[in-house]
């Protein structure tokens, strides 16, 4: 398969190259010069828009290609690539491959680590990077907050997650209300961060847990019951919401109708053209007498002269014509309503209403009638339809309406949970509920049911993946001290269940690599480790069509360490996000 690859990449890669100006294949046997020169260049980066033959700058040229070679390089969606080298335009890679096999252009930007191992940016899918003290310890935050408003930030070390190899992660709180808002996916760089576009609302958050600390149980059966009762009234509130929609939907029917019935019966059919105004019919007269009429002898010079208006002229009857019909579309419009307020005041009301006595207000049977000939005393009944109604809308709830997005399947639904009880409630949860996507944050507990996560199609996101996190193990107060977070991941992988290894606060994003390190010296699989750190939480966070791994039409967003990954001594040397260079070690 890799003999394949190395023939299938380059070829393409060459093919492309052939139809770009100033590009041309490479022939085989001894080094070209350029190649030589190149190779001589010292370790690292050789300069943007330097010549690699010697040093000519091409400042006025379009941006050439960006090019990592590299002793290693890990795809993550492939077997590792020895000698391996990264083809980046624009902000988008081109091709992944070996080196030797493309002649690359003048104007392109070289890096160079011949001991050095690629990866993809690392993702941290649980951080609270770019939040405030204020905002983690809200405990207002319901289902409709939404965090990407309140991010900052702060310029501190716990917002320079970029130093540490991270291009991508979603922002939660662990605020101590119930449901924590909707956290967001952002793109950290080195002087600030983006939000990822449409991924503004990532997830909605759920606290499903008391906290690791000691809890008595009927406090923690109380935290499981409210958080069941969380989507209670949710199928009222869409039928509620939809039945609006059709009713409005129905209202703007029904009230060009009406105004069509007035229109109508004010003789101002939009769809007939509008009759022609008299003073037009008799401008056309007049134009023929002054036709016919001898021209005037001009002016004495000193006498002011003055224009008279043409009746009925060219263009300016045209613009006139055309307010006409505006201000009678408009005309039709007023009398409907005027209609609607004659027909109120002769709506006959209650005295006690009008603030007078009942004696005032009754009519005087003996005098009813009088002057009118029978039957014209009764209001004339109007045939045409009566003005509808706007419909009655119904009440808002933020919460309400995020739930519906976790239920539609636009957004998943992250569950913080601990114990056995509480990660098995989570599950009743999404049965009952019929929650397609499900993210267990913290289950620390999973191992026991890992079988069950994986068959009900669960993810889970593991933080403080590192010996002792959760105190030490002859703290028999503690009942999360026995637990072996590193092996935790071993079980995961081997139920099939996929999970990432997130930092959990921002602090600890330099510790993303030793926490994946952890979970290989205890039995993960070194690809399984790697992958819970780009590719799986990209998927998890549905952003893997453009990030998590080093393919082609995917971000450059780029990791290079001297080396590899999970060595305790591994430096970060050059971090690329989207191809721009975010941190580079001199």
């Amino acid at each position: 398969m890799q003999s394949l690859r190395s023939l299938f990449v380059p070829a393409v890669l060459a093919a492309w190259m052939l139809q770009a100006p100033g590009l041309t294949a490479q022939e085989t046997g001894a080094a070209e010069p350029a190649e030589q020169a190149r190779r001589a260049a010292p370790e690292g980066r050789q300069g943007r828009g330097q010549d690699p033959r010697g040093g000519r700058r091409f400042g006025g040229r379009r941006r050439g290609l960006t090019v990592i070679e590299a002793g290693m390089v890990h795809p993550v969606s492939g077997p590792p690539i020895e000698n391996g080298v990264v083809v980046i335009r624009g902000e988008r890679i081109l091709a992944v491959g070996h080196q030797g096999d493309l002649q690359l252009p003048p104007n392109s930007t070289v890096y160079q680590f011949p001991d050095g191992h690629v990866y993809p940016g690392l993702i941290d899918a649980s951080t609270d990077a770019f939040t405030d003290a204020a905002t983690q310890r809200d405990t207002r935050l319901n289902g409709g907050s939404e965090l990407s408003e309140a991010l900052v930030w702060t310029g501190d070390r716990d917002d320079l997650l970029v130093e540490h190899g991270v291009t991508t992660a979603y922002v939660h709180v662990r605020s101590g209300a119930q449901v924590r808002g909707q956290g967001a996916v952002v793109r950290p760089r080195a002087g600030g961060f983006d939000l990822w576009e449409g991924k503004e609302q990532a997830a909605l958050q759920l606290r499903m847990s008391t906290g690791t600390g000691a809890m008595h149980p009927l406090q923690r059966q109380a935290q499981l019951e409210a958080a069941g009762k969380l989507f209670d009234g949710l199928e009222a509130f869409r039928d509620a919401q939809e039945k609006f929609d059709k009713d409005l939907e129905k209202y703007n029917e029904d009230f060009e109708k009406y105004l069509e019935h007035h229109r109508k019966k004010n003789g101002k059919d939009k769809n007939k053209p509008a009759p022609k105004p008299e003073s037009e019919e008799k401008g056309t007269g007049e134009e023929k007498a002054a036709a016919e009429k001898p021209a005037e002898a001009p002016a004495p010079e000193g006498r002011r002269r003055g224009r008279r208006r043409p009746p009925g002229g060219g263009g300016e009857r045209s613009a006139e014509q055309a307010d006409a019909d505006a201000f009678e579309q408009a005309l039709a419009t007023v009398m409907a309503l005027v209609d609607d307020r004659r027909a109120a005041e002769a709506t006959p009301q209650d005295p006690r209403r009008a603030g007078r006595p009942s004696s005032e207000a009754k009519p005087d049977a003996s005098k009813a009638g009088q002057g009118k000939p029978s039957g014209e005393g009764d209001k004339k009944k109007d045939d045409g339809p009566e003005r509808p109604k706007y419909p009655k809308k119904p009440k808002q709830d933020p919460q309400k309406d995020a739930l519906a997005k976790v239920v539609d399947g636009a957004i998943p639904l992250r569950i913080e949970a601990h114990r056995t009880e509480e990660l098995r409630a989570a599950l009743h949860l999404q049965r009952d509920n019929d929650v397609p996507l499900v993210v267990l944050e913290q289950a620390y507990a999973a191992g026991p049911i890992a079988d069950e996560l994986a068959e009900q199609g669960v993810t889970v996101v593991l933080t403080n993946v590192l010996p002792g996190a959760l105190g030490a193990r002859w703290d028999r107060r503690n009942p999360f001290a026995k637990i072996d977070l590193t092996a935790l991941p071993r079980h995961l992988d081997e139920a099939g269940v996929p999970f990432a290894i997130a930092s959990g606060s921002a602090r600890l994003a330099a510790a993303l690599p030793m926490m994946a390190a952890a979970a290989v010296g205890a039995g993960v699989p070194h690809d399984a480790a790697l992958r819970a750190l780009t590719l799986t939480p990209a998927e998890i966070l549905g952003v893997a069509d453009d990030t998590g791994s080093l393919a082609r039409d995917k971000f450059a967003d780029v990791l290079v360490t001297d080396k590899p990954l999970f060595d305790s001594d591994s430096r970060v040397m050059l971090v690329l996000s989207k191809g721009r260079t975010e941190f580079e070690r001199k």
